[in-house]
C-alpha cells in the first residue's frame, strides 16, 4: 500500500483519492505520535527528567533549531518572498482575536471564574506553532501532491518545504513574543490561593471554595491586599536578590570587556538583543546569505564542490536534522504525568473542555471559511502558494503550545490541567484533526484552482 502510493506521488499524484491523501496524512501523523511515544517512555522510565527535558529544549533552541532554519531558508530565501510574508502577520492578528473572543465565550457560558478563563484564554490563543506543525509540514511537504508554486522557478519539494519552514518561523517569532509578555504576565501569572478559588454568584458576591462563606466589601478588599501584599513582599526579596547577582555579574562584564559593554548598552542595540534569540539569529544570516548571490551558491551549491559546502554545509545540515526528532522527544517526555504537582482545580473538566473547544475547534468554524476565500478571490502575495494554506490550516487546529506547560510551572498554575490538556490535545484529538484538515485543505486548494 506504502509503496503504491508512494508511486503515484511521485509520478501520477492528481490521480490520488481523498483516501490516499488521508492515508499519507495519517503516516505523516503517526510517524510523530510514534517519536513522541519514545519520549514519553524515556520520561516514564526517567531516562529523561524534567531538568534532562529542560536541557535538551535549550540545546534544542540554541544549536539544532537554529542549524535547521539555516539550511531551510537561506538556499530558498530572496528579497522578493520577505515583502510577500507581510501577510502572516495580519493573519496571526486576525486569527488570535478569533481565539480571544471564542475562549472568552466558552468561559462565560462554563461559569468560569477569571484565573480560569484566563487559563482557557492562554490555551485558545497560543497555539503550538513549533514541533508538531514543523514536522507535519516537513513530513507532508515531501508526501502530499500538488503543492508546488507557480510563482517559483523549479519548484521542488525542498522549496516546498523551506517556504514552510519560512512561514511557520514567522509564526513562532509572533506568538513568542506574546506569549512571554501578555501570557506570562497576565493570563498565567502567579496567583494566590485566594485569588484562584474566588468565584462570582448572580448577585455579584464573592464564594471562597476554601472554607465556602461569602466576602463583601471590606473583608474582600483587606483579603486582595493582604495576599497580595504577602506576593509583592516575596518577590521583591526575591528581585533585590536577582539584581545583586546581577550588578556583580555586569561588574565583573565591565570591567574584562569594557567595550563591548558599552555597545551592548546603548539603547538601540539594548533593545535588539533582548528581543533577539538563536532562531532569529539564523533567519538574519539567511537573509544575509540570500542576498549575496556568490556566498549563497559557495555554501549551498554542490555542482562547485567547494570545501565550505563538503565541510561546514554539510556538519549544519546534520545538526539540523536532529532538531525535529528530539523536538518531538522532550513533546513526548511532556505529556508524561508529574506526581509533584498540586491537585486539580474545582472546575478541572470544565477547564480542559472549554481550552479544547476554544483552541482546536471554534477559532476553525470562523478562520477557515476566510482562508478559504481569500485564496479563492485574493491572488496575491503568498495566498496562492499551497503550501502557506496548508500552514495556516494546520496552525489554525493545532493543539495549544507545550510552552504553556514551562509558563504554568515556572508561576505554579494549573499544572494539572495543563497536563490534561497536553494530554488530549496531542494523544486523542491530533489525528482526527489533522487528517481532516489536510484533506479540507487540499478540497480548498482544488476548488480555488477552477
Amino acid at each position: 500500500m506504502g509503496y503504491s502510493l508512494s508511486a503515484l506521488v511521485s509520478t501520477n499524484p492528481s490521480s490520488l483519492s481523498y483516501f490516499d491523501i488521508s492515508f499519507l496524512t495519517f503516516e505523516a501523523v503517526l510517524e510523530v505520535v510514534i517519536i513522541c511515544c519514545a519520549g514519553f517512555v524515556a520520561a516514564k522510565t526517567g531516562l529523561l527528567t524534567t531538568q534532562g527535558q529542560k536541557t535538551l529544549s535549550s540545546l534544542n533552541v540554541d544549536l539544532f533549531t537554529p542549524c535547521l532554519i539555516f539550511t531551510k531558508l537561506a538556499p530558498n530565501l530572496s528579497f522578493s518572498k520577505l515583502i510577500e510574508i507581510i501577510i502572516i502577520p495580519i493573519f496571526y492578528a486576525v486569527s488570535t482575536g478569533v481565539s480571544y473572543w471564542s475562549s472568552r465565550i466558552v468561559s462565560r457560558a462554563l461559569s468560569l471564574n477569571i484565573p480560569e478563563t484566563d487559563f482557557v484564554t492562554a490555551m485558545a490563543v497560543f497555539g503550538n506553532s513549533n514541533s508538531l506543525p514543523v514536522s507535519l509540514v516537513l513530513t507532508l511537504s515531501y508526501t502530499l501532491p500538488d503543492l508546488l508554486w507557480d510563482d517559483v522557478e523549479d519548484d521542488n519539494t525542498d522549496k516546498v518545504a523551506g517556504r514552510g519552514i519560512l512561514y511557520l518561523l514567522i509564526f513562532q517569532q509572533l506568538g513568542q513574543v506574546l506569549r512571554w509578555s501578555w501570557g506570562f504576565n497576565t493570563l498565567l501569572r502567579k496567583r494566590s490561593q485566594l485569588e484562584l478559588n474566588t468565584y462570582y454568584t448572580k448577585h455579584g458576591k464573592i464564594v471562597l471554595h476554601e472554607n465556602c462563606r461569602l466576602i463583601e466589601g471590606e473583608d474582600e478588599q483587606f483579603l486582595y491586599m493582604d495576599s497580595n501584599q504577602q506576593d509583592e513582599d516575596e518577590e521583591l526579596e526575591q528581585q533585590t536578590e536577582t539584581t545583586r547577582e546581577i550588578s556583580l555579574s555586569e561588574d565583573e562584564d565591565n570591567n574584562s570587556k569594557p567595550f563591548t559593554a558599552f555597545i551592548c548598552q546603548l539603547p538601540g542595540v539594548k533593545q535588539f538583543l533582548s528581543f533577539m534569540n538563536p532562531p532569529l539569529y539564523a533567519m538574519l544570516v539567511s537573509i544575509i546569505v540570500a542576498s549575496i548571490p556568490y556566498l549563497k551558491n559557495w555554501i549551498f551549491d554542490s555542482e562547485q564542490n567547494s570545501i565550505v559546502y563538503n565541510t561546514f554545509t554539510k556538519a549544519v545540515t546534520t545538526l539540523g536534522g536532529v532538531s525535529i526528532p528530539l523536538i518531538l522527544i522532550v513533546l513526548g517526555s511532556n505529556l508524561y504525568p508529574s506526581n509533584d504537582i498540586p491537585p486539580p482545580s474545582k472546575h478541572y473538566n470544565r477547564i480542559l473542555f472549554g481550552s479544547l473547544l476554544s483552541r482546536m475547534i471554534l477559532p476553525s468554524v470562523v478562520l477557515l471559511p476566510i482562508i478559504a476565500m481569500c485564496v479563492k478571490y485574493i491572488k496575491a502575495s503568498i495566498l496562492d502558494d499551497p503550501i502557506f494554506l496548508i500552514v495556516a490550516f494546520i496552525l489554525t487546529v493545532s493543539p495549544p503550545a507545550i510552552q504553556l506547560s514551562q509558563i504554568t510551572q515556572l508561576n505554579n498554575v494549573y499544572q494539572k490541567e495543563m497536563s490534561g490538556v497536553l494530554f488530549w490535545g496531542y494523544v486523542v484529538l491530533v489525528v482526527p484533526t489533522t487528517i481532516s484538515i489536510v484533506v479540507c485543505s487540499l478540497k480548498v486548494l482544488e476548488w480555488a484552482k477552477q
